[in-house]
């Protein structure tokens, strides 16, 4: 695997910028074996082709079909590989290049689902894990497949944890969690924990917001980086490493929030339930930027292409619901909704429960 510094020089000598983000880093490193090849992956983006004046006028279609993709816009486990290679070559995620050659395209899956079984059944979950491992190819192991490495020196000390992220998408993150905050309706000082809090943008604006905070995720060094920020920039920022299964300790909170993070729960009714029991009385629940959709009756494996290609790529577990079923969720374990809406953007939703006592 080539090192970390070839992709950050390869990008600086051909395309005369940095990478968008350590994500991108991340997968090229897995991409690619040798520096040859990332080099040769390089000079066939659109990118370096404009740069360098050579035509790409359609240039997602041009390198599909180079790499025998077609016209397809079906994806199958038999062409899972040449979609992730395709996808590469024209740039990372998000990008104008990927988002064109993965406009209008679904996977289809060859596993059976029989949606008409309990979606809280043994059965039905087995089913949907056995969808995971068709994409992922590879057994399902949150303990390995859910962690990301970075370079934490340089997002200690951006002026965000997303570091390279564009400002109009940190902006999205930022609005999503905060109307979570003014919908809960919290007081200062209200302690929350942030389960899965990941790069921790919502723990840093939660306690910008005035409430105490506790960040909590599976990745250590996810851990270490919201634990040296709050330290940096003097937020009321707690940290401690667990899981959807785990929560350590047994402090109970005013309120728990899942920011873009619950769908990566095998069985979210579970974890739910175990929040349930680490809220006060009256303790509200937060749930923002979660995928809500019709692809599965109840629940199952996202089969757009972006979660796809994180599955494949990565081993990341990317689940959905229909907005009934994670409603009946929330009610299962206990919880009576107080705000359940869309939003604009993909992933929108918001919801806001509370804990009756």
């Amino acid at each position: 695997m080539i090192s970390r510094s070839d992709v950050i020089g390869g990008y600086k000598e051909l395309l005369n910028r940095e990478p968008e983000s350590d994500s991108v880093i991340s997968a090229h490193q897995a991409a690619h074996e040798n520096v040859e090849a990332f080099y040769a992956s390089l000079r066939q983006s659109p990118e370096y082709l404009v740069e360098n004046g050579v035509s790409t006028r359609n240039p997602g279609l041009s390198a599909a079909r180079s790499l025998s993709w077609g016209d397809s816009k079906t994806i199958t486990p038999g062409n899972l590989n040449s979609f992730i290679t395709c996808s590469d070559s024209l740039g990372p995620p998000g990008s104008p290049q990927v988002e064109q050659f993965w406009r209008g395209m679904k996977y289809i899956p060859e596993t059976k689902v029989n949606q008409r079984l309990d979606p809280f059944g043994e059965e039905y979950t087995a089913q949907q894990i056995a969808v995971y491992r068709e994409i992922a190819a590879r057994d399902l192991d949150q303990q390995m497949n859910e962690l990301t490495d970075f370079a934490m020196a340089d997002h200690i000390a951006g002026a965000n944890p997303y570091t390279h992220q564009p400002p109009t998408a940190v902006a999205l993150h930022v609005g999503r969690v905060a109307r979570a905050i003014q919908y809960s309706g919290l007081q200062i000082g209200n302690h929350v924990l942030d389960m899965g809090c990941g790069w921790g943008t919502s723990c840093e604006l939660m306690a910008f917001c005035g409430l105490e905070v506790t960040g909590l995720d599976i990745n250590a060094r996810f851990v270490e980086l919201v634990d040296a920020r709050a330290k940096r920039i003097g937020h009321k920022v707690g940290t401690m490493r667990g899981s959807f299964e785990s929560i350590p300790g047994d402090t109970l909170y005013d309120a728990a929030l899942y920011y873009e993070s619950l769908h990566h729960a095998v069985k979210p009714w579970e974890t739910l339930s175990l929040v349930h029991s680490r809220l006060k009385p009256g303790g509200k629940l937060m749930l923002a930027g979660e995928p809500v959709n019709d692809i599965w009756k109840h629940w199952g494996i996202r089969t757009d292409p972006l979660s796809i290609y994180c599955i494949r790529k990565f081993g990341w577990f990317e689940s959905g619901w229909s907005a009934d079923f994670i409603a009946r969720c929330v009610k299962r374990c206990g919880f009576e909704i107080e705000h359940f809406m869309d939003e604009a953007g993909s992933i929108g939703w918001i919801m806001i429960a509370r804990k009756p006592g």
